[in-house]
């Protein structure tokens, strides 16, 4: 069981991915803004942020990268409707711990939300 921050804002998905993640067996909190996701992220704590790229207020990367200038250690991954090479290469320079793209399959996600926090509870 992890902790999870969600931010996503579109609601629909917001909500399938919540509860998803919820049938997993993690406890997830969900924001649906740039500004709520850099506030959660800099005072919350959480195993794992799962960050949109496309946020109002502030889109997901500037988030990120914010975040990271300040310090912030948790590892984020990002979802993303983009996929050409240098959108990604950005990504992962704004210091994305992984991404995916989307559409994707829930199993995928979840996989993917396992790997990561286990990798980064034994780091």
């Amino acid at each position: 069981m992890a902790n999870l921050l969600l931010v996503e804002d579109d609601t629909d998905l917001s909500e399938t991915l919540q509860d998803w993640l919820v049938f997993q067996k993690h406890v997830v909190e969900a924001v649906y803004t740039g500004p709520e996701a850099l506030e959660q992220m800099r005072f919350g704590a959480f195993d794992l942020v799962i960050l949109d790229w496309q946020l109002p207020g502030m889109n997901g990367i500037d988030v990120l990268k914010s975040y990271r200038d300040e310090g912030g250690k948790m590892p984020v991954l990002m979802l993303t409707g983009r996929t050409e090479q240098k959108e990604i290469q950005a990504l992962m320079t704004a210091g994305a711990t992984d991404y995916m793209a989307k559409p994707f399959n829930l199993k995928d996600l979840s996989a993917r939300v396992e790997a990561l926090v286990t990798k980064t509870s034994t780091v």
